[in-house]
């Protein structure tokens, strides 16, 4: 059916077929109870055709519908944006592990046994806590072929396991919580909890913080609140329509020289890895920021080719795959020590940008501790910092040394110098 597909499509131009299909399995506990245990498959069929140098796309669930979503592709070309490339052929990819085959081995019993041992360890340190918990599994199969002798497969698997709860005194709501996620299976529902349990003791007692410019050190958790506006900026479509503002600023000091960060699908394992996008382009590692300074931006195929320049193996949107900031020399430990008065964040309440663009945010503190002469002294309410994201950048004062993987984000601690904090008595 796929091979029929790209012989229909190709009549019309350039043609694309992908074809994915999954399944996963899952175990949810919610308000102390066992919510659900379920099991889900799906697949999906894509299709993407050049006609007179406009792009059609579509899709659909069911692989038997392919004559009809190649009609649809080629009947949507004409609204199409333009483009000026034509879809990849072979070509050498790195060699990235992102299949176990123990992941799918594990049975629902052992899913649901996993959450509620999580749930019973946050429990027996405190009853009040009203826990949610879960464990899940997936595994998927892609198929990519195109019009220029591109035919690729793989698999990937993901295993995920997590633990939190929100304890409620009066008026005072404290939300806590610690998960994994990666292609193997590997994070003990013990090492879990105890993370989520560790940081529910350090909000045991609270702490007032003053309405003033402070340090902020974020944890690897917290530190993606410095990144999303970031990543909007190194977006080749941004910077294409100029709304980036670091368009035209390769080679450009725009962080601290002490920062470094990369763009890495080849890690092993790793949640986001891949030895293609979904474009068939071989995926490397990418320098955005080296030492401070703007290295590259994110690409995918038509805003490669708009811009003149090579796709970066950001297919479809060049969105990031996984994050790294590369570590520095000084640990969590001794970045508090060294801080007189600030800020601990591990989580805020969204991004509440006030314009994501120009890196511009004012964001609610969900989870952060409060700093006095070198020691944590407890949990901040109702606080509040604010800035701007390439301001923050330029402020790094020091880089952790214990890099930690939050999803696809792999980051130190970091500490930041003089943000604006806002605490409402």
């Amino acid at each position: 059916m796929i091979e029929r597909a790209l012989e229909l499509a190709s009549g019309y131009g350039p043609a694309e077929i992908t074809f994915a299909q999954g399944r996963s399995t899952r175990a949810e506990y919610e308000d102390d109870r066992l919510k659900q245990v379920g099991v889900a498959q799906g697949s999906h069929l894509g299709v993407r055709v050049i006609v007179d140098g406009r792009l059609g796309r579509a899709s659909a669930t069911d692989p038997r519908e392919a004559e009809a979503v190649v009609a649809r592709a080629v009947e949507l070309a004409e609204f199409g944006s333009e483009v000026k490339f034509d879809f990849p052929g072979s070509a050498v990819a790195p060699q990235v592990k992102t299949y176990d085959p123990e992941v799918e081995r594990t049975p629902k019993a052992e899913l649901v046994a996993a959450g509620a041992e999580m749930l019973a360890l946050v429990k027996a340190y405190n009853a009040e806590i009203k826990v949610g918990a879960g464990a899940s599994w997936s595994v998927g199969e892609r198929r990519l072929v195109n019009s220029s002798g591109l035919d690729l497969s793989d698999r990937g698997s993901r295993f995920t396991i997590g633990v939190g709860g929100v304890l409620v005194r009066g008026t005072d709501i404290l939300f806590a919580g610690h998960g994994r996620d990666w292609r193997t299976k590997g994070a003990a529902p013990r090492e879990v909890a105890a993370r989520a349990i560790a940081k529910f003791r350090l909000a045991e007692r609270t702490a007032d913080v003053a309405s003033k410019p402070m340090p902020v050190i974020f944890t690897p958790a917290g530190s993606f609140v410095l990144l999303a506006s970031l990543l909007m900026g190194v977006n080749g479509k941004n910077v294409l329509k100029g709304d980036s503002p670091l368009a035209g600023r390769l080679g450009d000091e725009i962080a601290a020289p002490g920062f470094s960060l990369s763009d890495n699908a080849t890690v092993d394992y790793a949640p986001a890895s891949g030895a293609y996008d979904d474009e068939g382009t071989p995926r490397r590692k990418v320098d955005i920021i080296t030492g401070g300074r703007l290295a590259s931006f994110l690409y995918d195929l038509e805003t490669a080719s708009k811009a003149g320049a090579q796709s970066t193996g950001h297919g479809r949107g060049g969105g990031a795959s996984n994050l790294v900031i590369a570590p520095g020399d000084t640990s969590l430990a001794e970045l508090v020590k060294g801080t007189a008065e600030g800020l601990l964040v591990d989580s805020v309440m969204g991004l509440g940008q006030s314009n994501i663009m120009n890196g511009d945010f004012s964001v609610n503190v969900s989870l952060g501790y409060k700093i006095e002469q070198g020691e944590i002294v407890g949990r901040v309410k109702n606080t509040m910092f604010a800035g701007n994201v390439y301001d923050a950048l330029m402020r790094v004062e020091a880089v952790g040394s214990e890099p930690e993987w939050i999803g696809s984000l792999c980051a130190p601690p970091l500490l930041v110098g003089a943000l604006s904090v806002v605490a409402q008595k």
